[in-house]
């Protein structure tokens, strides 16, 4: 049985979420997508694309992608897209949950 190959797009202002390749969790892969873009209020933000086959699990993703953005959540400047859904509240759990969405929606 081959697995489904699963690309979840992000886009933040948090540039380092997607400069961070060194350590992804095995089976995981980040594309660059866009270059980083400078706002007027002096902060930028960065596009990419994680790839990984559907028995990857997506509670390992969304805690790599919280432990990169943890500490500066809380800053109002930044924010964090899933396949352009806003993550509302910038936790593992609500990371977790946006991308599981995402790829049930893909299934379809």
């Amino acid at each position: 049985m081959e697995r489904m190959r699963v690309k979840i797009r992000i886009k933040t202002t948090f540039i380092p979420l997607i400069s961070t390749w060194d350590d992804l969790p095995d089976g995981v892969t980040l594309i660059p997508q866009r270059a980083i873009e400078k706002r007027s209020d002096g902060y930028g933000f960065a596009e990419g694309v994680l790839t990984f086959v559907s028995g990857v699990s997506v509670s390992i993703i969304g805690a790599w992608i919280y432990d990169k953005i943890k500490e500066v959540k809380d800053k109002p400047q930044v924010w964090i897209k899933i396949n352009e859904k806003i993550v509302r509240q910038i936790d593992e759990d609500s990371i977790t949950e946006a991308i599981q969405r995402e790829i049930e929606i893909s299934k379809k």
